[in-house]
């Protein structure tokens, strides 16, 4: 990965703050880089205000795109701090709107669409933050500590349900292109597969209005971002292969 930070770095923590996984800290006035804990999101390189962070030989001096498209493809990202302030439904059902022209299995278009408010959200985190004290042990103290480790604040989770016997991806490819659109006109994003993980909960069911045959096929949080970022995440480059 070739993590490095440069002398430019002015210990404003901004890298500190954002890390997921508590990579990184500051030790004698040096950010030091834990390498076995770090998930790769690059979320330290975009957010740093002097560009004093590199990984994967990503300049972070490098120029974003000017075109929008390609812009909003380069900046999407998980965010995980969000302002309280809710969108109004006809805003979120503006936007979904516009995602019933995304690709679909045989056209079927059997996805609906069901968004969680804030009031819902917090019913929900104590009945999954259970659940995944089971499946994932190492988030106890995060989950027992009272804090939303699983929708981070968000104000609204967007979830794509089937009722059909073999869900297609129809809802994954469909709120892609929502996280793209929702970039574009400035809201954050994160997928939540903690929630897809807790769907077979009765409670959660209950909780949310799934019926038997619902099956969730994604679920992105969404809302305003109380964050700024300031360039991509440094990613490695594809292999591509032509045959």
């Amino acid at each position: 990965m070739n993590f490095k930070v440069s002398d430019s770095c002015v210990q404003c923590n901004s890298c500190i703050n954002v890390c997921p996984t508590k990579s990184l800290s500051l030790v004698d006035g040096l950010v030091t880089f834990n390498s076995s804990r770090c998930m790769k999101c690059g979320q330290c390189f975009s957010i740093c205000p002097t560009a004093s962070i590199s990984m994967f030989d990503c300049d972070p001096s490098t120029n974003i795109s000017s075109d929008p498209l390609v812009k909003a493809i380069q900046m999407r990202r998980s965010v995980r701090s969000y302002k309280s302030e809710p969108l109004s439904n006809e805003k979120i059902t503006e936007m979904l709107q516009i995602i019933r022209f995304a690709p679909s299995a045989r056209n079927a278009r059997n996805t609906r669409y069901i968004v969680i408010n804030r009031p819902k959200l917090l019913q929900l985190i104590p009945v999954i933050g259970e659940i995944l004290l089971n499946i994932y042990p190492h988030m106890k103290a995060m989950i027992q500590a009272g804090g939303d480790a699983i929708f981070r604040g968000a104000p609204h989770l967007i979830v794509a349900v089937e009722s059909v016997p073999q869900p297609t991806d129809d809802g994954v490819i469909a709120l892609a292109e929502f996280e793209l659109l929702a970039q574009q006109q400035g809201y954050g994003t994160f997928w939540c597969g903690f929630f897809k993980h807790a769907q077979a909960a009765p409670q959660v069911r209950e909780l949310v209005g799934l019926n038997q045959q619902d099956k969730v096929t994604a679920a992105l949080g969404f809302g305003i971002a109380d964050i700024q970022y300031e360039r991509p995440a440094a990613r490695e480059k594809v292999a591509v292969t032509f045959i």
